[in-house]
């Protein structure tokens, strides 16, 4: 799951599907939430819920929902603020 070089996952979800393959076919490219873990973290997390540390391990709705990044920011990992425009000139 993790490495000594690996800081952050970020996470892209888009649209919820059936299990099933998408061999074969087209899905649409749209993101409709972003995610940013702390791979430290994270592991640590896991390791204390003794979870199998793999492809596809569990992680839970509360750890989702603490590291949420769009459409709400919810983490303080990542910080973003609306960029301030430059005042007029005063004449």
């Amino acid at each position: 799951m993790a490495s000594a070089a690996l800081d952050f996952y970020l996470v892209l979800t888009g649209p919820r599907s059936a299990a099933a393959s998408s061999r074969s076919t087209t899905r649409p490219r749209h993101i409709d939430a972003s995610y940013l873990f702390s791979a430290a973290d994270l592991l640590t997390q896991q390791r204390a819920r003794d979870v199998k540390i793999g492809v596809a391990s569990s992680v839970l709705q509360a750890q989702w929902q603490a590291t949420e990044i769009f459409p709400v920011a919810r983490t303080p990992l990542l910080s973003l603020t609306p960029v301030q425009k430059p005042a007029a000139a005063v004449r």
